[in-house]
């Protein structure tokens, strides 16, 4: 089967592969989706100790295509998403749904298993999720980044009427929009890149503004009538941190979903004196899986304008390389026939 795999840093490919088969407790999907995170473009860009021609991609969704033993309550054909690791379902970490912290985790598409760029990608049976049928298989392949922006909503204990500043308007920094303008916040978007303002708009900011020409908090006080209480921060640069604790307000949250790849330095005297807390973010669990699926199906939330680029399988490598420059890209998606 073909699959887009890292070639060694700063290099992807597409090559054969074997198909994967599903033992005991697994699942093997027909991808139909799988979305292109920055994760992974982070991965590429630095290595990260993967091996060559390791299968990335972990924000997917397919159509089950072979049952392993002992697999009950799904059957072939069913679309599903699914939480890209395999934890052990079974130590303290996994009975509270924070499988993503199990020790023995095994994590798809980024090094430990195989993943989602590629016709066939094999899961474990306890992390898929189906699909309501008014779910698409582009929206199933956005539940993934759709709950790491809820797990950064709920761990900023986010209420109706706050005042917020998201940094970024990349495809987590959207998420990070989506969810808290569903629970009632009002979100002011912070990005440099014009054609992204566009986008942002449609999924319910109260306004973006561009950083070097505006300050956010200034704009949510406009609005509000008072600072931001939760900053977001998706962008993941030297410095963006320490631009989140100015900007947040007196007892206020900075919530940090951009993944910063070198050491940083912040002012802590910053941070006291407002007495802020900070909260760092990986991941999601099960539940949060579950929320995003149902909110999607309801139409709670809407995520389609979210997708910006649809490309097959062949286009992963040249893609890769134009998302080091996005533009007004947010999620691209590789679409395999189905």
């Amino acid at each position: 089967m073909k699959a887009a795999v890292f070639k060694r840093q700063d290099a992807m490919a597409v090559i054969d592969v074997p198909e994967p088969r599903a033992g005991a407790g697994e699942v093997v999907l027909k991808v139909h989706d799988c979305g292109i995170c920055g994760s992974d473009l982070h991965a590429v860009q630095y290595g990260l100790g993967m091996k060559p021609d390791t299968v990335m991609g972990h924000e997917f969704c397919g159509e089950i295509h072979e049952l392993g033993a002992g697999v009950t309550g799904f059957r072939k054909g069913d679309r599903v998403t699914a939480l890209p690791f395999i934890s052990c379902g079974e130590c303290e970490r996994c009975r509270r749904d924070d499988g993503m912290h199990c020790e023995r985790t095994r994590g798809l598409g980024l090094g430990q298993l195989p993943g989602g760029y590629a016709e066939y990608v094999m899961c474990g049976a306890a992390s898929i999720l189906k699909l309501p049928d008014n779910v698409s298989s582009r929206e199933g392949a956005l539940v993934e980044p759709l709950s790491v922006g809820l797990h950064g909503v709920n761990r900023a204990n986010l209420r109706s009427g706050m005042g917020v500043v998201v940094m970024g308007a990349g495809p987590i920094g959207l998420s990070a929009a989506i969810w808290a303008i569903a629970k009632g916040a009002t979100v002011v978007v912070s990005e440099l890149a014009s054609g992204r303002k566009d986008l942002a708009l449609r999924l319910g900011a109260a306004a973006v503004v561009n950083p070097q020409e505006e300050n956010p908090a200034r704009k949510v006080a406009e609005l509000t009538g008072r600072p931001p209480e939760v900053v977001f921060e998706c962008i993941g640069v030297k410095s963006t941190l320490g631009a989140a604790i100015d900007m947040v307000g007196l007892h206020g949250r900075v919530v940090v979903l951009g993944a910063c790849m070198e050491p940083d330095l912040i002012n802590p005297l910053a941070c006291i004196f407002k007495e802020i807390g900070i909260e760092f973010i990986v991941g999601y669990n099960r539940a949060e899986f579950s929320e995003t699926i149902a909110a999607l199906a309801s139409g709670k939330i809407d995520a389609k304008p979210m997708i910006t680029d649809v490309v097959a399988i062949d286009q992963v490598p040249r893609m890769f390389e134009a998302l080091k420059n996005p533009g007004a890209r947010a999620k691209v998606m590789v679409e395999f026939p189905h």
